[in-house]
């Protein structure tokens, strides 16, 4: 392959990459099907002039390095996408499976030193923090390196300081190659409801906290729904606003104006856990929501058990394409985020950072080739490997007319029935990859899918944000000692009361044990990092 470090990239490639920058996904989601792929960018992958002038892909020598990802598993099936990348950039790449920053085996793993050459992990948790995973010889530290290797990744950079001074330590260490949300994809999450049940029982789609009490009883009483809500506890108030927004309240840390707040310490939550506990007993909860994983809350919400959920965007394409096979009215569509009153904007929904610290590559401090490892992660940033991880294979999944990647069949009517969503998981990085994601302008065969987001993220989430702070070493592993037992404790607390085992007059008490363990003190260790960073 000819060096696109030399040559002149295509008119059509340049103009392709006015794409604006999307937000990510969760994990379990796939990017903004709302988003326009070709509008002006604020933010496109690095130029033609920044990469070296004696470095062209694919690279030679048959280098063979060793990935490990962030999700528990096994190993990952090798896809389309794995043996594309393979073919340009030169290098194969062994996938060792995964496991999240946060599971024991993670550290098993640290300490047996047979570590991979490219670690994809949350480094933000690392204990310690970044800096700490560097000193302790684990990571590598990449200024260096990305002066010699990595010339896309350092002009983007250079180009962007708001996303410069996001993927940097204070001391202004880089220690790995970040995912970067695009600004559409940064909402993909919120709550879902059957708009067929509401129209035959003549209810519109709730806006309040007590429109929601008013459908979810509706649908128990009168549809016969055994769990007319149903979700994952990831979403009761820490992943995303859930129901708790209402309350003007979140689960873990965030900012009200310019001062870090722990949301389980705030009479909001109190309240929000009282309101949640009532509803279980009513029998409006899905019983077995401390429990179930995805694919029983998907088995409920096409098998008319449940009429809502709280999940991501493509949820919606699944749902209706599941149940419309055998009833045609059937409809799931977008809800707003609860607000407290008619025509108040909740305080919270879901919104991540554009970079949110997560899918993001280190180099092992053993590896034997770090080069290698720099050029492999560093085709991401370049605009062809930019235009591959957004749009896949050319020819397979695309083709481009008028400077515009336009999809095949195989995306938009696929011969097998898969979502466009499904079928581009297995030909591009479109979420949860180290690179800038962008606009793709994804498909979708419902209207109700395209117009979730805008549905979404109408809340003030914005304002509360805390940024991808990096506590100095010294106060990460204090907050560590600190956080550990808390976050047990608030899961515990947060589910008796909800279950309805321990009264919710008893939250005060669970308040002072956090005071009693140090949430003050993590509390001053977030202010100060936030303020930091602020001074970037």
């Amino acid at each position: 392959m000819k060096s696109f470090t030399k040559k002149k990239i295509h008119k059509s490639l340049l103009l392709l990459f006015g794409l604006t920058l999307l937000s990510a996904g969760c994990s379990n989601s796939s990017n903004s099907s709302n988003s326009s792929g070709n509008n002006e960018s604020a933010f496109s992958p690095a130029s033609d002039e920044a990469a070296a002038a004696d470095f062209s892909y694919p690279m030679a020598g048959n280098v063979e390095l060793t990935f490990m990802n962030e999700k528990l598993g096994g190993t990952p099936e090798r896809l389309p996408i794995d043996d594309e990348y393979e073919k340009r950039t030169g290098i194969k790449i062994k996938q060792l499976g995964g496991t999240p920053m946060t599971d024991q085996k993670f550290s098993l793993m640290l300490a047996s030193g047979e570590l991979p050459d490219i670690f994809l992990n949350t480094w933000l948790q690392y204990p310690g923090g970044p800096d700490k995973a560097v000193e302790q010889g684990y990571i590598l530290k990449l200024n260096d390196l990305m002066d010699k290797y990595a010339p896309n990744l350092k002009r983007t950079l250079e180009e962007h300081p708001e996303i410069d001074k996001m993927i940097k330590t204070d001391d202004g260490t880089y220690y790995a190659f970040p995912f970067i949300r695009s600004e559409a994809g940064r909402v993909y999450g919120g709550p879902i409801i059957r708009k067929d049940w509401l129209d035959e029982l003549k209810l519109t789609v709730p806006q309040t906290i007590d429109e929601w009490h008013t459908v979810l009883t509706a649908f128990k009483e009168k549809k016969n729904a055994s769990a007319p809500v149903t979700f994952r506890t990831m979403f009761l108030g820490e992943r995303t606003g859930g129901f708790a927004g209402a309350f003007g309240v979140m689960g873990n840390f965030y900012v009200n104006d310019g001062k870090v707040v722990y949301g389980y310490l705030e009479p909001g939550y109190k309240d929000y856990l009282k309101t949640m506990a009532q509803w279980y007993k009513e029998g409006l909860i899905d019983k077995d929501f401390a429990s179930i994983d995805a694919a029983t809350v998907d088995k409920k919400m096409t098998s008319n058990e449940s009429g809502a959920t709280i999940g991501w965007q493509f949820y919606i394409e699944s749902y209706n394409s599941a149940m419309q096979e055998t009833d045609k009215k059937a409809s799931f569509v977008a809800a707003p985020y609860p607000a407290a009153a008619k025509g108040q904007t909740p305080e919270f929904g879901q919104l991540d950072n554009a970079y949110a610290g997560t899918s993001s590559a280190a180099i092992s401090a053993t590896t034997k080739n770090p080069e290698a490892a720099m050029r492999w992660l560093d085709y991401a940033y370049t605009p062809e490997g930019s235009l591959l991880n957004t749009f896949g294979i050319e020819g397979t999944t695309y083709t481009m007319e008028n400077g515009k990647a336009k999809y095949t069949d195989l995306v938009v009517n696929n011969p097998e029935g898969l979502g466009s969503d499904q079928v581009m998981l297995k030909y591009s990085h479109g979420t949860n990859f180290p690179m800038i994601q962008q606009d793709n302008d994804l498909p979708a065969k419902f209207a109700q899918t395209s117009e979730a987001i805008d549905i979404w993220k109408k809340t003030n989430h914005e304002s509360h944000l805390l940024p991808p702070i990096t506590p100095t070493a010294e106060e990460s592993d204090e907050m560590s000692s600190i956080m550990n037992d808390i976050n047990a404790l608030v899961k515990e607390t947060e589910l008796k009361i909800i279950l309805g085992t321990e009264p919710v007059e008893n939250y005060d008490k669970y308040v002072q044990q956090m005071k009693d363990m140090g949430i003050e003190r993590a509390l001053e260790i977030q202010q100060a990092a936030y303020e930091r960073y602020m001074k970037r």
